[in-house]
């Protein structure tokens, strides 16, 4: 239910950051997917889909990054176990004696963890389907506005052919 734009510029974003472009493609899908699950809205997700393009490229979150999580309402007890299970299970040592935020000062949350849990959050099927749920007008709306882009992107290419199709017509119609 994501502005399919806005999702690939991120991807962009992403792998200017040093990430693959499978992995920004999967890490910008498990943000989608928790966006939904959290019920944050479309500018925060773009939002925080930028300030963790930031982060990545500086190979860790740091409270600031965790903050922009926090104000696009993307940071809850769901996020934060699934983080820390993530760590636990590459070897990080996670002090938590002083909560959660405060852990983060340690440098536990590198970009490998967050990314390995956006992979996970990207293939969860409840939170997919969250993701995938109209849940009001407006995004019945943007659906479909979505989806008339989609089907006109299609019929041009049906019509004018792929790049490689459209290049040598236009080519030779410039000609």
């Amino acid at each position: 239910i994501y502005n399919f734009a806005q999702m690939t510029q991120n991807i962009g974003r992403f792998t200017a950051a040093g990430v693959t472009l499978d992995d920004s493609a999967t890490a910008i899908k498990g943000l989608g997917n928790l966006a939904a699950i959290s019920g944050s809205n479309t500018e925060q997700l773009n939002t925080a889909m930028y300030q963790m393009s930031q982060a990545l490229a500086s190979g860790k979150l740091n409270l600031m990054d965790w903050n922009s999580l926090v104000n696009a309402g993307m940071a809850g007890k769901k996020t934060q176990d699934a983080l820390l299970k993530t760590a636990k299970a590459m070897g990080k040592n996670v002090d938590m004696s002083d909560g959660f935020r405060n852990s983060i000062s340690d440098g536990w949350l590198t970009s490998e963890v967050f990314l390995e849990t956006l992979k996970q959050f990207g293939e969860d099927e409840s939170m997919t389907e969250a993701a995938t749920k109209v849940r009001t007008f407006s995004q019945m709306l943007d659906t479909l506005k979505e989806g008339i882009g989609s089907g006109w992107a299609k019929s041009w290419e049906i019509i004018f052919g792929d790049f490689e199709e459209a290049t040598k017509l236009w080519t030779g119609v410039s000609d």
